[in-house]
């Protein structure tokens, strides 16, 4: 826990200068870690909300004095939504970190959060088993979609998860990590245990791509892929470009069994308040994008998509979504 304290601290030069919006829950690593234990070690003031409420969170990110916040993406999705209802052009300017993490968040977002806020979000990756292991600079380009680059001191390899060998620049492969700050094992449970170390590398279960400069972009984790007529699908492709149609808030893709191709590929659309979405809207865009083998074969439009209390969609919950259907 020291070790990724400094880390989180050096590379986000927290300081006892800053002011910190403490808005999530601390029974996870990224309120309890990332958040807390680095700002109560860096000296920072702590500005500790009893929960979560947009109204609240954004009066106190418009004080002068405040100047640090981290949230989850399903956050910064009802404190936008909330900030455009709210009459005025509240300043924000002297923010100088907004961080995103424990989900993906959405390119569209990132760019509402630079629009509202004037800067744009460091979005990071961590793991409970793991604590942070990457994220993009504060002071440096940070692109949109990607988790950025490895923390110092933790080395970090793309391994092809059926051949265990390691997959060429720009390959598709599993993250695998060592580091000061990685767990030594699962409680009581060698064999977990042993299944997750390869030669002392911790086998995440994320599968991710490495730019040219860098930095690293996850995909899907592996159990999650879609296996349609002996066919790997990457359910994060098909989101991507469902996400970028007009009147489409989020969308979560999941397998559904199937007795002739073992999964069928399946959409769960969550529409923005307004959209006159239909289930034709989403397939056509993929039909124009995608291959055909990719493409949703059934689509619903949701009012909501389950996700858990750190903004995780619940895949085997949307999957329901589909049986009740």
């Amino acid at each position: 826990l020291g070790h990724d304290a400094r880390n989180v601290i050096g590379i986000w030069e927290i300081a006892a200068s800053d002011r910190f919006c403490h808005a999530l829950p601390l029974f996870h690593v990224h309120g309890l870690c990332f958040a807390l234990h680095t700002s109560l070690i860096a000296g920072a003031t702590i500005l500790m909300l009893d929960s979560f409420d947009p109204d609240v969170v954004l009066n106190t990110l418009s004080r002068k004095d405040t100047t640090m916040f981290m949230a989850v993406p399903t956050m910064y999705s009802r404190l936008l939504a909330r900030a455009r209802s709210k009459e005025g052009n509240a300043d924000y300017s002297h923010l100088r970190l907004l961080t995103s993490g424990s989900a993906p968040l959405l390119e569209k977002d990132f760019h509402r959060i630079r629009r509202t806020f004037g800067a744009e979000p460091v979005e990071r990756e961590g793991m409970s088993e793991t604590l942070m292991n990457f994220s993009n600079p504060v002071r440096g380009e940070r692109k949109p979609g990607s988790i950025g680059l490895p923390l110092p001191h933790l080395q970090v390899r793309l391994v092809n998860p059926y051949t265990l060998e390691d997959v060429s620049p720009g390959g598709l492969g599993e993250i695998w990590l060592k580091g000061p700050s990685i767990t030594p094992g699962y409680w009581n449970d060698p064999e977990e245990t042993g299944r997750a170390f390869v030669d002392g590398y911790f086998r995440t279960g994320d599968l991710a791509r490495r730019d040219e400069d860098g930095y690293y972009f996850l995909t899907d984790r592996i159990k999650q892929l879609i296996i349609s007529g002996g066919e790997n699908i990457s359910p994060k492709e098909i989101e991507r470009v469902i996400n970028t149609l007009d009147g489409v808030r989020e969308s979560a893709v999941v397998g559904i069994p199937d007795e002739k191709w073992g999964e069928v590929v399946a959409a769960a659309v969550l529409a923005e308040p307004g959209s006159s979405l239909i289930p034709d809207d989403i397939k056509a865009v993929c039909k124009d994008r995608l291959l055909n083998w990719k493409c949703p074969k059934k689509v619903l439009i949701v009012n909501d998509l389950p996700k858990n209390k750190m903004g995780k969609i619940l895949r085997d919950k949307v999957v329901e979504l589909f049986d009740k259907a």
